[in-house]
């Protein structure tokens, strides 16, 4: 039975989606789509992660909504409030705990890259970036990385601000940060695209991104773009069911996750087409720079740009808030999951905040003094992975697919059929048939078939 009416719900469906878009839309679409679809070849990658995006993961966003909003608790809590008799019900609570362990994993590298967006913002105020050419440019990052205290002292003021915010409550900041920053985000990103696309190689990268290049597509290419689909909307570990306990009893579910689905692709492919134009009209910048791509090739736009410094701040800056949202929604189930065990809300906030913080020297080295240890090398998939290859890939390709697929049986086989579709508020008959068909069978079968495809 759901204890909703004890949360406080957003102030309406508009602010939800505005929320839960700025849960969803941050690193994962900006920061993290550009480099992976450019070091897996782009169209190739761009077709698998468009299928399992439509549907796999979209199916299993919604049905993690909907655990948050029938559960209303932390992950542990509410997947323990709603599991049954049905075989694996064991299991429910397992997967909430393994849920928050790699929410915290998450925030180790999250904080980290945004800390370099904090840090961008500074320096394009600062006016650094005016006039600096492409090697400037490289140079500044590369001094970056080269340095722990500049990156980790970053990577501590986000996360402290993502300890603070939670410390004096999760739905008021959402909410306010939510309904006024993202859809500055989404014109920024709108312009940037247009301008790339108008003074960069445009055709190159409607091919490389759109073409149809069947030879691009290959089983590395696939474990990339499923786990890529998973991380974009944050599946797979709580945050989005963290989300569900606040969005109240009545909202139509299904028109809601469409809305929010389809500003987190559209993200993700401005992001790509404000980036790869200028970096197939450069001979200095390769699609498969890697993590540091966007720090290369945005301070190339804001360079040139009149105004550039001022543009660059505030793209940045937003940036950062847009992070800010996703990671207080990842770090929300931890910090609500101590609360429940009679800790005070501060305490909670801050605890996790200072694990995620130490965890994140794991990253900071893997930039600089640990750049050459590959800590799983005798592992096929990792063995030219640092710690902070490690952990990205083993929380996109191995954590979030495993929550995705407990997430989907859970609401497909292990609750009952009436009570899942009149929690829905929303959709047809034909599309309760649909979505509960790809949550019973076809995201099942395509996980279980992508973790088979690994050792073949």
């Amino acid at each position: 039975m759901s204890d909703a009416s004890k949360v406080p719900t957003f102030s309406n469906r508009a602010v939800f989606i505005l929320v839960t878009i700025g849960a969803a839309v941050g690193l994962g679409n900006v920061w993290s789509f550009p480099f992976v679809a450019g070091e897996n070849g782009g169209s190739g990658f761009m077709v698998i992660y468009l299928v399992v995006l439509l549907l796999v993961a979209t199916p299993i966003f919604m049905a993690e909504l909907l655990l948050g909003r029938m559960g209303a608790g932390s992950p542990p809590l509410a997947l323990k409030r709603l599991k049954g008799t049905k075989i694996g019900s064991f299991l429910w609570v397992p997967i909430g705990f393994m849920g928050l362990i790699a929410g915290i994993l998450v925030l180790s590298f999250y904080g980290v890259v945004a800390g370099q967006a904090m840090a961008y913002g500074v320096y394009s105020l600062s006016g650094t970036f005016d006039g600096a050419s492409t090697e400037d440019i490289k140079a500044i990052g590369e001094s970056f990385a080269a340095d722990p205290k500049i990156m980790f002292m970053w990577h501590i003021i986000f996360m402290g601000l993502v300890g603070a915010i939670l410390s004096i409550g999760v739905h008021k900041g959402l909410e306010q940060m939510g309904k006024f920053l993202m859809p500055i985000l989404f014109l920024l990103l709108f312009s940037m695209a247009i301008y790339a696309m108008s003074t960069g190689d445009a055709a190159t990268t409607l091919d490389f991104l759109f073409g149809f290049h069947p030879e691009k597509i290959t089983s590395s290419v696939v474990w990339e773009a499923v786990g890529q689909a998973f991380f974009t909307l944050g599946i797979g570990i709580g945050g989005i069911l963290m989300l569900g306990v606040y969005m109240g009893e009545d909202l139509d579910l299904p028109h809601t996750v469409g809305w929010i689905v389809g500003a987190d692709l559209l993200a993700a492919i401005l992001a790509g087409l404000a980036i790869f134009p200028l970096v197939f009209a450069s001979n200095e910048l390769s699609p498969a720079a890697g993590p540091g791509l966007i720090f290369e090739i945005l301070p190339n736009i804001f360079a040139d740009i009149p105004g550039g410094w001022l543009v660059g701040a505030l793209f940045f800056l937003l940036l950062t808030f847009a992070a800010l949202t996703s990671a207080i929604s990842i770090m929300a189930p931890s910090v609500v999951w101590l609360q429940e065990k009679g800790i005070s809300r501060t305490v909670s906030a801050f605890v996790i905040s200072g694990i995620c913080i130490v965890l994140g020297l794991l990253t900071v080295f893997s930039a600089n003094i640990w750049s050459d240890v590959h800590p799983l090398s005798f592992v096929p998939v990792f063995e030219s992975d640092t710690f902070f290859g490690v952990i990205r890939k083993g929380i996109n390709i191995y954590v979030l697919p495993i929550g995705g697929l407990a997430f989907a049986l859970m609401v497909g086989w292990g609750i009952k059929r009436e009570t899942v579709i009149g929690a829905l508020h929303g959709g047809s008959d034909g599309f309760h048939l649909v979505w509960l068909w790809s949550l019973r069978f076809i995201a099942p079968v395509a996980i279980v078939a992508f973790f088979i495809s690994q050792f073949v």
